[in-house]
């Protein structure tokens, strides 16, 4: 089970975002790819030397100039439409030109009046087969691939398209800065071709101007013939028409209007006051009814405050009349009310009807007087727009005949000499863009590098203290490392291996570490080999030396040894034999040692039970120091399961390979479950490209003090 996870390494890269780069590493990154961006540069060379012997054609330019002349705008239709262009040239007005001359369609006469078609270097069906044409034939006969070339014949109008993109690619056309002239640049493969092309253009490009005017003045011409005739018969049907209505309406004329919506006006506000008055005597009039009916006549003569019905109630509270000649005075004086609001109610529907007979004969007369007025201006306008068009017909006649071009020939085209490709700049940008590509692509290489090449940069990125920086053993004697170091006791790796010794004994002075767990992020890391030489290095100290080899997920050693007849280390876990009866010396190694063996047992559930806790015990009463070389850390949990039982913790770290996020992650799962780390290990380190990435040699492996070593 893979426990890596990715994490992203644009967060570990150099931090340039203060803009401070070092210029000597980067000067000696690229002294260093030095030969690499020759390669590039050669490259790029050769490419561009093939380009021109094989690939490019020589290329002669012609330029024609046309000067935009500007005279007084010839006016046609009204104050702002003109039929003629030879008003005032502006800016819009000459890419409006530039955008006519890059239309198909001069080009188009243009390639059937020189009869383009039969010129091989517009007709590309007439051309010989060039280089990439016969390298793709001779790569498809490799192939046995067939293609069934068609018996009919091209069309002339395919040959005609194919031509006409050609010589449309050939030419272009643009404005001299803050002139009035246009230029015609033609690049053909032959001078004189280039020259008839240019010249040709033009002419067709003045003639074309005076064409299109002369069939603008045609249709304008024919376009006024006709308007003027619809005018004119939309102006006598307007005036029949205004006169018919005239007939047939009365005699309205807007103060007459006027006064009567003044008469409608008082009318409505009488109505409105008289609406008021008699809602007034109508609630009066029911107060009075309610009172009668109740026969409170005190309250109801109070209220009506009536001269009559204040003297009779006087006489009959004086008893000069009986209480009937009262009532009767009241009947009297309610039949009066009722009397009085009959009329009162005649009044109103009289105005009423008034008001709605006055406002429908002024909304008739009003829409009279609209439909009138509205006649009276479409025919003022008919003949404005009638007499406008006639007049303007009469000018376009005379202008016929008299147009010219807006545009003369300023200078014709001239031969010149070849303008493309020119040999010197080509080589020359050739050997610059090599020279750009393979500093680039160094320079990326060298941004994308997360790894280490010094033991400050792994001391500096971690809180760990590096305990020892091991050169790179020669891959001849990595297999037979035990016996290079015999041989060789005084070669710096044996000294390097001896420094880590004397660091990792000294890292804890208090108690002296007895197990020693190796591991790394990945693997091939050179753990295994570093493991071996570090417990034969133990040995030279008199001690007792055990290596567990703790990788039995593996049948394949990085060491080569005589396997026959060593203890397996999964023996003893599995209760196969005990300790005390067997001897894992190796004579050829000169220490003890428990190898490793392939099993379909679960590694980690078998280094986490009690029995390899209780092996470890065991083996801490027979000998000084244990080492063991555990397997990598992102690629199995083993090393996480073995460190809860040792002292002490050593990280490998391969020099200039392993990158900052493999490391992170290793450390991270290893304090995860409380496993500490004694110090990092650069390992692997190759003494002949260190001073190439502009590092120091650590012990002077290629430096100062390599009389101390042997080579």
């Amino acid at each position: 089970m893979n426990y890596y996870k990715p994490i992203d390494d644009t967060k570990l890269g150099p931090d340039i975002s203060g803009g401070e780069i070092d210029l000597v590493k980067l000067g000696s990154s690229l002294w260093r790819g030095k030969w690499f961006i020759m390669t590039c540069v050669l490259f790029c060379v050769v490419a561009a030397e093939f380009y021109l012997r094989q690939i490019a054609v020589p290329l002669f330019p012609a330029t024609v100039k046309i000067a935009l002349e500007e005279g007084q705008p010839k006016k046609v239709l009204t104050d702002i439409e003109s039929i003629n262009s030879n008003g005032p040239i502006t800016d819009e007005g000459i890419n409006t030109e530039l955008e006519i001359l890059r239309s198909g369609d001069l080009i188009e006469i243009l390639v059937d009046t020189l009869e383009l078609t039969n010129q091989a270097a517009f007709n590309r069906y007439l051309r010989e087969p060039t280089l990439f044409d016969r390298v793709k034939s001779q790569l498809l006969d490799l192939t046995s691939v067939k293609i069934e070339k068609s018996k009919s014949k091209i069309s002339p109008e395919k040959i005609r398209s194919s031509v006409i993109a050609a010589v449309n690619n050939s030419i272009k056309f643009s404005n001299t800065k803050n002139t009035r002239v246009i230029n015609i640049l033609v690049t053909t493969t032959e001078a004189n071709l280039s020259v008839l092309l240019a010249d040709t253009m033009a002419n067709l490009y003045i003639k074309n101007q005076i064409q299109v005017k002369l069939d603008n003045l045609a249709n304008a011409t024919e376009f006024l013939s006709v308007r003027t005739s619809e005018l004119k018969y939309d102006f006598e049907d307007l005036k029949t028409e205004l006169a018919n209505f005239s007939s047939k309406s009365e005699l309205v004329n807007p103060e007459t209007l006027h006064a009567e919506e003044l008469q409608l006006r008082d009318l409505r506000t009488r109505i409105s006051e008289l609406n008021e008055f008699t809602l007034e005597k109508t609630n009066m009039r029911t107060r009075l009814r309610s009172l009668r009916k109740v026969g409170n006549l005190q309250a109801l003569i109070n209220l009506a405050d009536d001269f009559r019905l204040n003297l009779t109630i006087s006489q009959y509270s004086k008893n000069k009349i009986t209480i009937d000649n009262l009532n009767l005075e009241v009947d009297r004086f309610m039949s009066n009310i009722e009397t009085e609001a009959e009329r009162e109610r005649k009044q109103l529907l009289a105005l009423q009807l008034s008001e709605a007979l006055l406002a429908k004969q002024i909304e008739r007369k009003s829409k009279e007087l609209i439909v009138l007025q509205q006649l009276e201006r479409e025919t003022e306008a008919a003949r404005l727009l009638y007499e406008s068009f006639f007049t303007r017909l009469l000018e376009m006649n005379v202008q016929i005949g008299l147009e010219t071009a807006d545009g003369r020939i300023l200078a014709k085209a001239k031969k010149n000499g070849q303008s493309s490709p020119i040999k010197s700049q080509i080589i020359f940008n050739s050997v610059i863009i090599g020279l750009m590509i393979g500093a680039s692509l160094l320079l990326i290489r060298e941004m994308r590098f997360t790894g280490f090449r010094s033991i400050n940069e792994l001391r500096n990125n971690f809180n760990h203290s590096v305990l020892a920086s091991v050169p790179l053993i020669p891959k001849l004697h990595r297999k037979n490392i035990i016996s290079y170091l015999k041989n060789k006791p005084n070669s710096v790796v044996s000294e390097a291996v001896r420094n880590l010794r004397t660091s990792i004994l000294m890292s804890n002075l208090d108690k002296m570490p007895q197990i020693i767990m190796l591991t790394s992020s990945v693997p091939k890391e050179g753990k295994s080999v570093l493991t071996y030489a570090l417990a034969q290095n133990m040995v030279g100290l008199d001690k007792s030396v055990l290596l567990i080899e703790a990788d039995i997920r593996r049948s394949i050693s990085s060491i080569n040894i005589n396997r026959k007849n060593s203890v397996a280390l999964l023996d003893l876990l599995i209760g196969n034999k005990e300790f005390k009866d067997v001897s894992p010396y190796i004579e050829e190694l000169g220490f003890d040692i428990l190898t490793a063996t392939k099993s379909n047992l679960n590694a980690a559930d078998i280094l986490a039970s009690q029995s390899f806790s209780k092996l470890l015990s065991e083996l801490r009463e027979h000998y000084d120091y244990i080492l063991i070389d555990s397997p990598p850390v992102l690629s199995v949990p083993d090393a996480r399961v073995i460190g809860a039982n040792t002292d002490a913790n050593i990280y490998i770290v391969e020099w200039n390979k392993t990158n900052r996020s493999q490391v992170i992650q290793g450390l991270e799962m290893l304090s995860s479950v409380g496993v500490k780390i004694t110090g990092l290990v650069l390992n692997q380190i190759d003494p002949n490209k260190i001073k190439s990435y502009g590092y120091i040699s650590p012990y002077g492996y290629t430096a100062y003090g390599s009389e101390y070593y042997e080579s």
